[in-house]
């Protein structure tokens, strides 16, 4: 009897596919994340004030960004 190659590569890549899948899936739990550091409009008046400090920011972390939502101006930092 004549047996098909089909089920056993089939299998395999199922095993492959899974064997990748877990390290990458695992790893990106202790990856970075973005947090506030200055929001509201005390500290800035509008989005150039805020984007005039991402340089700044940018020495202490990996990256950082504006944001504006219903006119709440927030800088993220990328830790």
């Amino acid at each position: 009897m004549k047996k098909s190659w089909r089920r056993p590569v089939t299998y395999g890549l199922a095993v492959v596919a899974a064997a990748v899948a877990v390290p990458l899936s695992a790893g990106s739990a202790s990856a970075a994340s973005w947090h506030d550091i200055a929001s509201g409009p005390a500290v800035y008046s509008n989005m150039a004030e805020c984007e005039s400090e991402i340089p700044k920011a940018k020495e202490h972390y990996q990256d950082a960004t504006c944001t504006d939502v219903n006119g709440n101006i927030t800088l993220w930092a990328l830790y």
